[in-house]
């Protein structure tokens, strides 16, 4: 099957799920209680140049019978962007896509943008977080001064970023506790926040940047804005018995590339354990707006998924870590304050829901196409066939809210379709070797994102629209 039919076929089966019509053609049942269709990505061709692996050049994706072609472009520099803008007013218009792609050649460097829409408005130019300092590990970070108590997590990156001491302090001390100032230059695509510091290295003050990419994926546990997740502990009763690649498998590898690769699957881990915290959260929201009780059942039933994925993540990143792993304690404290309205309700949905858990569900079915360990590749087929159930079960609440409210709610669905997904950090393995091991390189991670933006939601999302502004019969939700 093609990534144009694969992408196609997820759509095909999230409108199933609406009770839309849909066209006909894809070799793959809709989606149902055994999981037996999922969403799929896209393979996106890698160009080596002198020896490295660097993002694709332009591509263009094949036509959609609903929105026509993508074409994703190269850049000079580190960091790409996926911006999705809609009509925040009414009804989603066709969106605004534009990808930035990075790649460096000796003698030649191209830039070349483009869009959906005649006007696409570039914003100023901005620094990505990762020029501005050094990489630390999580392990490393405890061993700085002044950094030993805090509680780091694998699911965050941690930069370490220096200024010099401003003229007229003798030490770090007198401009603490923030001697970087506000770092406006810095694009908006990471969340991050000061770790710990300052401390004095060679003159300058320093301090360590916590930020995430690591777990954006599927549907995190948002507290005012901020993804939680606990810290992985030494415990083996998270381990599912089965989910894991085989020994011989991960024998082959040096031990730098099986820290790493635990270090990855760790994160999925602790963002699947999160996301336990979320949908049980979702439950709760969905009783106080009384809900049809199909969408409670399935709720919780895919609370219960998200315990199933943890526990197959943790067992695969204890396989490649040697050693037992598990999650520690989850602060929850503040999940249920903020706005309870069926609007706010509609905007996380469609933000956690509609956008993340159908990236999630394309980008585990790719990487199990791509995957060489069997058992590996059996377990991310599971996990993809759920997060596609999550996500027809998100746009099947935002079809329920939407029949109990008028044109704000209608805005609210528009405004939270304007994402920004920003791009991940550099691989630290060959892309060949991620593939093997069920992980997508950075560049085809930003290549689906972009590519099930403009095949599966954005349609999805209109087609949803459309449908509720003609009367229709109510369809009952059956469990």
């Amino acid at each position: 099957m093609s990534a144009a039919s694969s992408l196609s076929c997820l759509r095909v089966a999230l409108l199933h799920a609406l009770g839309l019509t849909v066209a006909a053609g894809c070799p793959r049942p809709p989606l149902d209680d055994a999981g037996t269709a999922t969403g799929t990505g896209t393979t996106t061709t890698t160009t080596t140049t002198n020896g490295s692996t660097t993002a694709p050049g332009t591509t263009t994706i094949p036509g959609d019978p609903t929105t026509g072609p993508l074409t994703t472009t190269s850049t000079t520099g580190t960091s790409t962007t996926i911006v999705t803008t809609s009509d925040s007013t009414g009804p989603v218009e066709p969106a605004t896509t534009t990808t930035t792609t990075t790649s460096t050649t000796d003698d030649t460097t191209t830039t070349t943008s483009s869009s959906t829409t005649a006007d696409t408005t570039t914003g100023p130019a901005c620094v990505n977080l990762m020029d501005l300092g050094d990489e630390v590990m999580p392990a490393d970070l405890l061993e700085i001064p002044g950094c030993e108590d805090y509680d780091t997590s694998q699911c965050y990156d941690y930069m370490q970023i220096c200024a010099p001491l401003a003229d007229g302090l003798e030490s770090c001390d007198a401009c603490a506790p923030d001697c970087l100032g506000s770092l406006p230059e810095v694009c908006p695509d990471f969340g991050f926040k000061l770790a710990c510091g300052p401390f004095t290295i060679e003159g300058q003050c320093c301090h360590v940047i916590e930020y995430s990419w690591n777990c954006t994926d599927g549907r995190p546990f948002l507290v005012e804005g901020t993804a939680r997740t606990a810290a992985a502990i030494d415990r083996r009763d998270w381990h599912a018995d089965a989910g894991g690649p085989a020994p011989a498998f991960v024998a082959g590898l040096d031990a730098a590339a099986r820290a790493e690769l635990a270090a990855l699957w760790t994160a999925d881990a602790l963002a699947e354990h999160a996301s336990v915290a979320s949908f049980a959260r979702f439950s709760l929201q969905l009783l106080a707006h009384a809900a049809p009780p199909a969408l409670v059942h399935e709720a919780c039933a895919a609370q219960l998924d998200e315990v199933l994925h943890a526990r197959l993540a943790f067992a695969i990143a204890g396989a490649y870590a040697g050693a037992p792993l598990g999650p520690g304690p989850l602060a929850v404290a503040g999940a249920l304050e903020g706005p309870g309205d069926l609007a706010a309700l509609v905007a996380a949905v469609v933000r956690e829901g509609c956008v993340g858990e159908t990236l999630a569900a394309a980008e585990l079915d790719l990487a199990a196409r791509t995957c060489d360990d069997p058992a590996l590749a059996a377990t991310l087929r599971r996990i993809a066939a759920d997060e596609g159930r999550h996500a027809a079960l998100a746009w099947r609440t935002v079809q329920w809210a939407l029949s109990r409210g008028g044109p704000g709610l209608r805005r609210a669905v528009a405004e939270a379709l304007t994402v920004q997904i920003a791009a991940p950090p550099p691989d630290r393995l060959e892309p060949a070797l991620l593939r093997r091991h069920g992980r997508l390189p950075a560049a085809e991670r930003i290549a689906l994102a972009a590519q099930c933006m403009r095949s599966v939601v954005l349609p999805c999302a209109r087609a949803l629209l459309d449908d509720l502004a003609v009367p229709r019969p109510s369809a009952e939700l059956r469990v």
